[in-house]
């Protein structure tokens, strides 16, 4: 003889009966990946808030994504030492290449600035922005200009002949190698 006919249930306790161990888990899990999510935000962004005014500037890292100041020998010294420069005291003797990260410090005048200096040039709305060295200075008209070149490059390109210093989004104070290919993925560079 068979019993009594229990009826199927269709939703939620058909999968598994209401427990409320499983549903005190996975309510806390939720709200730790939750929490976690938005510390880690406001880390990121106290981290970019405290940077930016360290280094004086929106852009205190960069990453490479040209050879124009990787250095092949010392040839890049010859440039200096024939306008009676001795680049053996320049920052940055040993260069940079492609995906190396460079740490930016902005400037709040041209005083700060030095022929030898590395410098990050504005190009304009949509252009990357150029990282190249000091090779001259100059004033007209009371207005200071500034002339950048690639270690690499044999001479220099025209949008970098005469460079107002509003153009200087900073100058570069430390390179961390090979870093920077982590940007250039996300950026699909």
């Amino acid at each position: 003889m068979a019993g009594p006919r229990r009826k199927v249930k269709f939703g939620r306790s058909a999968r598994r009966p209401d427990n409320p161990v499983f549903g005190f888990l996975r309510q806390n899990v939720v709200k730790d990946i939750l929490g976690f999510l938005l510390l880690l935000g406001f880390f990121y962004f106290a981290m970019a808030g405290v940077l930016t005014l360290a280094f004086r500037t929106d852009s205190f890292w960069m990453a490479v994504i040209s050879d124009s100041m990787k250095h092949d020998g010392n040839d890049w010294h010859e440039y200096f030492i024939e306008r009676g420069y001795d680049p053996s005291k320049f920052p940055l003797q040993g260069g940079f290449e492609r995906g190396d990260l460079l740490i930016i410090r902005g400037v709040d005048s041209v005083s700060e600035i030095a022929i030898g200096d590395v410098l990050i040039i504005d190009r304009g709305p949509g252009v990357i922005p150029l990282t190249h060295r000091v090779v001259a200075m100059w004033e007209k008209n009371g207005m200071a200009y500034i002339m950048t070149k690639g270690d690499a490059n044999a001479g220099t390109l025209s949008d970098e002949r005469s460079i107002k210093p509003e153009r200087i989004l900073g100058k570069v104070v430390f390179v961390i190698p090979k870093i920077g290919h982590i940007s250039l993925l996300f950026s699909g560079q």
